[in-house]
């Protein structure tokens, strides 16, 4: 076995990472290894790029960072296409309206009203417009949404945080009342939908890590609303949503 580090042969005890990647146990106990903050990989600290938020991606990762608005408006037309084709009805079918702005870790920190947060990949801010008369009448308010995106996420994580937060624009927008982990875990749903269909190199990760996440809301969440869908497929969790019994 061949250390990735130093290129010599290992021996003794080493670590490893999802990626196959192999190293002697010294360089990771000197300090010498960095784990990319978007796909795990561990690789030596000279050939990562530093954030200034703290964290740092690998050379495959840097290549792969979404940061312009063309490439914003390409993602945003699959992941909703990829959607609606699984039933994921939206009042502007292909939401041109809603925005999708890349934002800082400050920033999102800033809109969530929570601390910083690297785990904190985006938010979807909502707000409902209605007339007394509209209320009285049984009109439901005009909503307009706002998505917002943890800045150098890679392709295939974008679409998978973006495919999230389009989850909640469908709930809020049906007015949908969850408990969090059925909210979290049909929004995760979305992302699992986006990691199995789009090609991607480090798509297999992101389904580990959807399946595998110990978090009691968005892993236990994803995972319960996923044996719904093995049962039910989209149509069977969409219904349940809609009723309130997801």
């Amino acid at each position: 076995m061949i250390c990735s580090i130093c290129g010599q042969e290992i021996c003794g005890s080493y670590y490893f990472d999802y990626w196959k990647n192999n190293f002697c146990a010294s360089h990771y106990e000197n300090g010498e290894v960095a784990t990319c903050s978007s796909c795990s990989a561990m690789i030596h600290k000279s050939t990562v790029l530093s954030l200034s938020d703290g964290r740092c991606l690998c050379q495959s990762c840097q290549a792969q960072v979404i940061s312009t608005d063309e490439q914003v408006a390409k993602i945003k037309k699959i992941v909703v296409r990829k959607l609606v084709d699984e039933g994921v009805r939206y009042k502007d079918k292909y939401l041109d309206s809603v925005p999708v702005k890349i934002v800082t870790v400050n920033e999102l920190a800033r809109l969530r009203n929570t601390p910083p947060n690297l785990n904190n990949k985006g938010i979807t801010i909502t707000k409902g417009i209605s007339s007394p008369i509209g209320s009285l009448i049984g009109f439901s308010p005009i909503m307009s949404h706002k998505v917002y995106i943890l800045n150098n996420l890679i392709k295939i994580e974008f679409a998978g945080t973006l495919a999230h937060e389009l989850m909640h624009v469908w709930q809020n927008e049906n007015q949908i009342k969850l408990p969090p982990p059925s909210c979290e875990g049909l929004c995760n749903l979305g992302s699992w939908l986006i990691y199995t269909t789009i090609s991607a190199s480090k798509a297999s990760f992101f389904v580990k890590c959807l399946m595998e996440s110990p978090d009691p809301i968005y892993g236990d969440g994803f995972r319960h609303v996923f044996q719904i869908y093995e049962k039910t497929g989209w149509d069977g969790v969409l219904d349940k949503a809609r009723k309130g019994v997801l």
